[in-house]
């Protein structure tokens, strides 16, 4: 039957495009043509010369997404959408990857001097699960994480963050058309990890709210054009007691950037807008001085979802050393040879449980 539907859908979707489009035929006749070719050069060029004429033509997954919508159903390629929000569920993990890991890490707290602590986060499929239809497909993400929890050695804390997020699922914690949590779910997120860590965490009433940006469309809309969906905003929270950065220093490879802030504000003009924190994943390695009245230095070994936390954790350290595995493992190199990890007071990994269970990068932790 799906597979009946599936079929229908994709017939649909081109007798539409074709009868939209089929005056541009007359303009140019191998335009059509090459739309719909493989060849990215020709599709590019084609849409191009049709985009004056055929402006259905530039928004074709739009097209195949309402169509798809009508006859299969509100998932699509792994995607689920409703009026509210994109999500991207994951119907499997890969365990024995994510059990892996945990050995790994086990590993390096035993040689590490600093005590280590884990935060695995739930992606927006794993708060707001509940929610999505009985046909969908979906892993319990709190199962996963409290699995992989359990089997973490003594030397390395587990840090809770499920709970508080699902409590507040009825805020904006998660971007709507992203895969990835917003400044206010890092908040909550960043309260229970420094009660968990002995300190006490800055009351969101010291922040001021900066609203950088309100025409966000994340990656889930880019891969659907899903239009109902609602767009997002880039919303960062200012300490009311000004600042505490005093320099920054991005290092990928032989290139080295410094700058006075986390937020670069270049990223607006992307399409990947919310990598106005620290830049996303386009660094092998921040280090970030601070002015905190602090004497610790954190080392901290991020997934993507880091990024977002990292300001709210400025005031509590003095410098803050931020490792990406990924990008030092493509470098050919480990963790000692970019930093002395038992120089810090603290380590700290901060990855969403997804990722976690993807990446195979935990063998640089030597």
């Amino acid at each position: 039957m799906k597979k009946t539907l599936n079929i229908i859908s994709i017939a649909g979707f081109f007798i539409i495009v074709i009868m939209l489009g089929g005056f541009t035929v007359f303009r140019s006749r191998g335009d059509l043509k090459k739309l719909f070719s493989s060849d990215t050069d020709a599709r590019q060029t084609a849409t191009e010369l049709t985009q004056g004429y055929f402006p259905m033509a530039t928004n074709w997954r739009s097209l195949h997404t309402m169509i798809t919508r009508a006859t299969t159903g509100s998932e699509i390629n792994g995607i689920y959408s409703d009026d509210q929000r994109l999500l991207r569920v994951y119907p499997e993990y890969d365990k024995g990857r994510a059990f892996s890991n945990i050995g790994l890490i086990n590993n390096f707290a035993k040689r590490a001097d600093a005590p280590i602590s884990l935060i695995l986060v739930p992606t927006a499929a794993g708060v707001y699960q509940s929610g999505l239809p009985d046909f969908i497909d979906n892993t319990d993400q709190l199962e996963i994480i409290n699995s992989l929890y359990y089997k973490l050695g003594k030397g390395v804390g587990a840090i809770d963050v499920f709970y508080p997020l699902y409590s507040a699922k009825a805020e904006y914690i998660y971007y709507r058309t992203s895969d990835c949590w917003t400044s206010l779910g890092a908040y909550y997120a960043y309260e229970d990890l420094i009660r968990q860590l002995g300190a006490s965490p800055f009351d969101l009433s010291n922040y001021d709210l900066e609203y950088a940006d309100d025409s966000y469309y994340g990656e889930l809309y880019q891969q659907l054009c899903f239009k109902d969906c609602e767009q997002d905003a880039i919303n960062l929270f200012r300490s009311k007691l000004g600042s505490t950065v005093e320099k920054v220093t991005l290092y990928d490879g032989a290139t080295k950037l410094e700058a006075s802030s986390v937020y670069f504000k270049s990223a607006l003009k992307t399409d990947e807008k919310k990598d106005i924190f620290l830049k996303g994943d386009s660094f092998t390695r921040a280090e970030i001085d601070t002015g905190a009245q602090s004497d610790k230095d954190l080392l901290l070994i991020k997934g993507s979802y880091a990024n977002t936390m990292i300001p709210f954790l400025l005031p509590h350290y003095k410098h803050i050393t931020v490792i990406d595995p990924d990008r030092l493992k493509a470098e050919g190199k480990t963790l000692s040879d970019a930093v002395g990890f038992d120089d810090y007071d603290r380590i700290l990994l901060l990855y969403d449980c997804v990722q976690f269970s993807r990446t195979d990068s935990f063998d640089i932790l030597r």
